[in-house]
């Protein structure tokens, strides 16, 4: 898991020292940065998953941008040569890297990296060259990709350390489009278990459909912790009340749009509740939106290949409030399942951002857990981003006394937090 992340002169982020529960969100104004925090940790994970090309980028969801824009560029201020980024994680790993390029560079470039265990030095490279497990390497490393990914097949790296690398290197941006979940548009699947955007959806659905009805038919299954998470993240495509099934295969022709780009091949259906027999079998492409972005998420936290720690920008996207809630008190419920009984499966770290108030009233600022940041700009443009947490040495009913029995997206609303409705700070 990652602890905390310090952030200096990375897009409009000057300076940030954030620390992180198992869910954080991150909500404020249009344009305060939330997306440029949630790439910050893709920029770190992708410097250890592959490198900082373009594509490489692209697999974490993190937008491509010139790498002069990647640094911060305030008014009045130097134009900065490089950004740093410092990942704590668990158990006193730490990995630092300092990225940099000029005016002719295609991508970012590695100035400086390391990794720390402890007081023990991992890896690590400067300009005078690199090492690895105490060794200096002999031979020159590209400066487009990461040490860790150069050299962890040639040394003997310490398995507590190379699994903590390893879960933030599969860190990716999640935010599932319309197009792909409809099948209207297809695009290559290079992010598990289904697409940043939903491209894999029939695939994913498929597999994890297969995993639940595998521990279904084992003996107690009611009771295997595995099983009642999986079953809990699936019913919330059953949330908005009009689909009674969900399923992968083919559907009769009659019942096919044409815009279905695949419409010959196995896709997701829905099986209506309330319409005729000959008429109840919905494609994605006349399914609800908001249910596709149910799907989209209850694969996410479910399916065996999702990561261990990944992101959703926009969380609420085409949900109505009480959707909203749901699916946000379904993530935490997952993570904290995760950790409770050591699953094979399901987020042990999630990030996202969101516009809707009702969010909120998913979270408890009283567990140390569950992080509300709000984001914000000052005068001079750079992103703020602070924790809301209660006022010291007050107890839950006091809290409840002094909000009035309001909720948080009540107190948004009302705009008694300061800048989660945009604005400068």
């Amino acid at each position: 898991m990652i602890e905390g992340l310090q952030i200096e002169r990375f897009k409009s982020i000057r300076d940030l020292d954030l620390t992180f529960g198992s869910v954080n969100i991150f909500i404020g104004g249009n344009g305060s940065g939330k997306s440029n925090l949630l790439e910050a940790v893709g920029i770190v994970s992708a410097a250890l998953s592959r490198g900082l090309s373009d594509g490489d980028l692209s697999k974490k969801g993190v937008r491509i941008t010139p790498p002069a824009l990647m640094k911060s560029a305030f008014k009045n201020t130097e134009l900065p040569k490089s950004l740093t980024l410092k990942a704590k994680m668990s158990d006193g790993v730490e990995y630092y890297c300092g990225l940099t390029s000029s005016d002719a560079d295609s991508s970012l470039s590695f100035r400086h990296e390391s990794c720390m265990s402890g007081n023990q030095k991992v890896f690590g490279r400067s300009p005078n060259g690199a090492s690895a497990c105490g060794q200096t390497l002999s031979r020159k490393i590209d400066r487009y990709r990461g040490v860790w990914d150069q050299t962890r097949a040639l040394f003997d790296y310490d398995d507590h350390v190379a699994a903590q690398l390893d879960t933030l290197a599969s860190y990716a941006i999640y935010s599932p489009q319309t197009e792909f979940l409809r099948g209207t548009m297809v695009g290559k699947m290079d992010t598990p278990p289904l697409g940043l955007h939903g491209e894999g959806l029939p695939t994913a659905v498929k597999g994890f459909l297969r995993d639940l009805a595998l521990l279904r038919r084992r003996k107690n299954s009611k009771d295997d912790p595995s099983y009642k998470m999986m079953k809990s993240a699936i019913d919330l495509v059953f949330a908005p009340n009009w689909a009674e099934r969900v399923r992968v295969g083919r559907i009769s022709d009659i019942l096919k749009s044409r815009e279905l780009l695949d419409a010959g091949d196995d896709m997701v259906y829905f099986v209506d509740t309330f319409m005729h027999a000959k008429r109840n079998t919905l494609s994605v492409y006349d399914s609800s939106e908001g249910t596709l972005f149910l799907l989209f998420a209850a694969i996410l936290i479910g399916h065996k290949e999702a990561p261990d720690i990944f992101a959703m920008d926009n969380v609420d996207s085409a949900l109505n409030p009480a959707l909203t809630r749901m699916l946000l008190a379904e993530v935490i419920s997952a993570t904290k399942e995760k950790k409770k009984h050591s699953l094979d499966r399901g987020p042990e770290q999630v990030f996202m951002t969101s516009h809707n108030p009702t969010s909120l009233d998913a979270f408890d600022i009283f567990d140390d857990e569950t992080r509300i940041f709000v984001v914000g700009r000052t005068a001079n443009g750079e992103t703020t981003a602070e924790r809301l947490v209660p006022p010291e040495d007050i107890t839950k009913k006091q809290w409840r006394l002094a909000s009035r029995g309001r909720n948080l997206s009540q107190m948004w609303i009302d705009g008694e937090m300061k800048g989660a409705l945009g604005g400068i700070l």
